[in-house]
């Protein structure tokens, strides 16, 4: 890779091994994950009865990790080495607007989704935080206020904005070195724009399988479970995946994927303080819902328009 044209993302000597290692990675990362996640989270789940899933984040974290321990094992097997790993920092002519893009939009797209999604589900929006209130009290925290309530609320999202980006890095690397630093660059030279994020959001959304079918992201009790749960996920990796794989082709790095799913996973959950049960979660407040991730999928399509202009020049 040429730090002097990024979105020309493999060299010719590397092409014969973009299929092969795509399968192999493909195949890795789902096998890992799925067997992983029965052993340690569903199985678990089912034999203590909590379907909250809650109280094990540290074996959903470990389970981020996966994607990145499938590119070591892909490129061990696949004999590529590790060069053009797309973990370089690459803000040369302006490129550092790209990270700037993946830091701060996705809490302004969340913020608006939010919007939307208490326009749309008007009795389900709690000024009073009724939801969050509960959850603590349940946890033996007493003498909790709307009041202070929302003063916390306001200091979360602010703190959200501005640090979750670091604070999550870690764990979003283990994500995205494998979705935006690895899968990405090889799929890059078999499709198009348009397919290309169709393909990778896809796969990125039903990497998520086994946590929509415990419950983790939308519960159970919604019309159409699964399956709706289960496009619902692809619809939300797609609008998201767009913004992260356009960060990582203008740049040649998949370091502002990795800020941009950190602020993602920091702020997406600032709508749910303001509701009365925890929302519908198949449409929101989360931009993972269907009606919060609206402003994501709008952004996606803007994204998308701007790269197949970008591919019809080079032609």
């Amino acid at each position: 890779m040429s730090n002097d044209n990024p979105e020309r993302i493999i060299n010719n000597e590397e092409k014969a091994s973009v299929s092969k290692g795509a399968v192999i990675y493909i195949i890795l990362v789902f096998v890992i994950t799925y067997i992983y996640e029965y052993i340690f989270v569903i199985r678990y789940l089912n034999e203590n009865g909590d379907r909250t899933i809650a109280s094990i984040p540290v074996r959903l974290s470990i389970a981020m990790f996966i994607p990145a321990l499938c590119v070591v094992i892909t490129r061990l097997l696949n004999k590529e080495g590790f060069k053009n790993s797309f973990l370089s920092f690459n803000l040369k002519e302006g490129r550092y607007k790209y990270y700037l893009l993946t830091w701060f939009v996705p809490s302004l797209l969340t913020l608006a989704g939010t919007v939307i999604y208490f326009l749309c589900f008007r009795n389900d929006y709690s000024p009073g935080m009724e939801y969050i209130i509960a959850t603590y009290e349940k946890q033996g925290v007493k003498g909790l206020t709307p009041e202070s309530m929302r003063v916390a609320a306001i200091s979360q999202g602010i703190t959200a904005i501005l640090i979750a980006p670091v604070i999550n890095c870690i764990t979003c690397f283990g994500e995205e070195w494998g979705w935006r630093g690895y899968l990405l660059p090889k799929l890059s030279e078999k499709f198009k724009t348009l397919p290309l994020m169709l393909v990778t959001g896809g796969i990125w959304g039903l990497w998520h399988l086994p946590l929509i079918l415990a419950g983790h992201n939308y519960g159970k009790e919604y019309t159409g479970y699964p399956i709706a749960g289960i496009l619902a996920m692809m619809l939300f990796c797609f609008s998201v995946g767009t913004l992260l794989s356009y960060a990582t082709l203008k740049t040649g790095s998949c370091v502002p994927a990795i800020i941009g799913h950190g602020a993602v996973n920091g702020f997406s959950s600032i709508g749910i303080l303001f509701t009365k049960d925890g929302g519908q979660m198949l449409f929101g407040p989360s931009p993972a819902g269907v009606i919060a991730g609206i402003p994501c999928l709008i952004f996606a399509i803007i994204l998308i328009r701007l790269m197949i202009k970008d591919e019809e020049k080079q032609k």
